[in-house]
């Protein structure tokens, strides 16, 4: 099949790094001599450390939602994700003006109910689906939150959840990895996590009532391969491209861009270039 355009759909918990992994990819891009647009559809948010294209606080702002409907900030919030799917020209009429081929970052709230219990963001990327878009969530994992086994389990099922829900391709990227990059549990994630040793560590914390429990959870996740980790490190160029490569890979993004024309050109040139000399060479 071919695709229209391209979108990575970033969600996650509050405060996981979902707005940074938005600036550098679209920093990484630029240096790259791609373009990636970043679209912002968190109504509640007020500062961006990105270039943002296009902002839903355009359209609807929760901050008035919650004065004049008189609601608190989840519902306010869904109100909002509501109210965009009943308007979905204002983001038709974006996409429709900047043409086909185009890969956009959507930066999400970060309120997990939108994607684990609601199915309004559902809705809203299965019409982005009908309309050509290709899309892979990106699920925003805080590396330092899962230093303990417990919370890494939690990690697990969460963005099991949402992948589960939302039905899209799916990768779990854990964040702030230049936060942890010469500890134990770094290394740990690089390497492969056991789940031997995760079920070791647990049960001796919560018991035998909870060890069972914890046996089933682990020997779900890792039996089906169903949620894998990528490291994202800010300090590490290669870490951001294959994070990067990935995504282009879930997307099938390759598959689609024309030939530069500048790289056979030049590959060419060299090419008669060290003809040349082999040819003086023999002459010689």
């Amino acid at each position: 099949m071919e695709y229209l355009n391209y979108a990575q759909l970033i969600i996650g918990p509050a405060g996981s790094g979902k707005s940074t992994y938005c600036k550098i990819m679209q920093d990484h891009a630029y240096h790259n001599k791609r373009i990636i647009k970043v679209i912002n559809l968190d109504p509640a948010a007020e500062i961006f450390k990105y270039k943002c294209d296009l902002d839903i606080r355009e359209l609807i702002n929760i901050n008035d939602v919650m004065n004049k409907q008189k609601l608190g900030p989840n519902g306010a919030l869904l109100y909002c994700m509501e109210y965009l799917y009943d308007h979905i020209e204002f983001l038709d009429d974006y996409f429709n003006n900047n043409g086909d081929n185009i890969y956009y970052l959507i930066d999400c709230p970060g309120q997990l109910e939108l994607y684990s219990h609601s199915d309004i963001m559902k809705k809203i990327t299965n019409y982005l689906k009908k309309n050509g878009f290709s899309i892979v969530s990106i699920f925003c994992l805080d590396c330092t939150f899962l230093q303990e086994q417990s919370k890494f389990i939690s990690g697990n099922v969460l963005s099991l959840a949402t992948m589960i829900q939302m039905e899209l391709p799916h990768l779990t990227i854990m964040t702030k990895c230049d936060l942890i990059s010469k500890t134990k549990l770094y290394n740990q994630i690089e390497d492969g996590i056991e789940t031997g040793d995760l079920i070791k560590e647990l049960s001796p914390m919560m018991g035998k009532k909870m060890s069972k429990l914890n046996n089933v959870l682990i020997n779900f996740v890792e039996n089906y391969s169903l949620v894998q980790f990528n490291t994202l490190n800010l300090n590490d160029e290669e870490s951001i491209s294959a994070v990067l490569y990935n995504a282009d890979n879930v997307l099938q993004y390759f598959e689609s861009q024309e030939p530069r024309e500048d790289i056979f050109d030049n590959a060419e040139k060299d090419l008669m270039g060290i003809n040349e000399e082999d040819r003086m060479d023999e002459d010689n």
